[in-house]
């Protein structure tokens, strides 16, 4: 009698731990389907995963990005960075010639401008600078009919340390004394070229996001 309490405990104990295990998957299965019709009836999809372009655009051309701002250099900086956005999410392919695709891309470059800003303490004003790029872009058929245009597209990023570039006599600035001409001559107190050379990489990287996300993407 006492073996078959055992046994009998041991069963119920096995089928405990069973309905425990399966109670536990079901669990996790109605989580996955909860999550699974969330984002769908939600319409969400990954960044890059669908397109709002026409099922017979595949293949898109960018020529190299047109430069009426007085940056150098800066036109091809935009080219690599569209290139790149284009050919991350494999949507569209990026081809070499324009006869071999579906659509071209242009993009020229309006301007590319150093504005202040500046930060007032009791003592002393921090100037902080920002590059602005404005731009214009549009997306067009091998036959020239238009899918896609956006106007001056503005984009701007701060550069520089605001600790390191401080102007001391903040009394002759706010007097009037002192000008923006001035900024070029604050030796070691201005910004550095080479900040203001990764705010132009910031800047473009943020520009071909934008197309690519206004040219290609679904709204949601």
């Amino acid at each position: 009698m006492k073996e078959l309490k055992v046994i009998r405990a041991g069963f119920l104990l096995s089928k405990m731990r069973q309905n425990l295990v399966d109670s536990t998957r079901i669990g996790v299965l109605a989580i996955s389907l909860f999550v699974t019709g969330f984002v769908g009836g939600c319409g969400y999809q990954f960044r890059g995963s669908e397109s709002a372009l026409p099922p017979d655009i595949r293949t898109v051309y960018i020529p190299r990005v047109s430069n009426q701002s007085t940056e150098a250099q800066v036109d091809n900086l935009l080219t690599e960075a569209l290139r790149d956005e284009f050919e991350r999410y494999g949507v569209l392919t990026v081809v070499d010639r324009a006869s071999e695709a579906d659509a071209t891309l242009d993009t020229t470059i309006s301007s590319v401008l150093q504005e202040r800003g500046a930060t007032t303490s009791n003592t002393d004003i921090a100037l902080q600078m920002f590059t602005v790029m404005t731009v214009e872009s549009e997306l067009r058929r091998r036959n020239g009919v238009l899918l896609w245009r956006t106007g001056n597209l503005r984009v701007s990023k701060a550069f520089g340390a605001q600790s390191g570039v401080v102007v001391t006599s903040s009394a002759d600035f706010a007097g009037g004394s002192m000008g923006t001409s001035d900024f070029s001559n604050l030796s070691d107190r201005e910004v550095s070229r080479g900040q203001e050379q990764q705010a132009l990489e910031d800047l473009t990287s943020t520009v071909a996001q934008r197309i690519y996300s206004e040219a290609v993407l679904p709204e949601f």
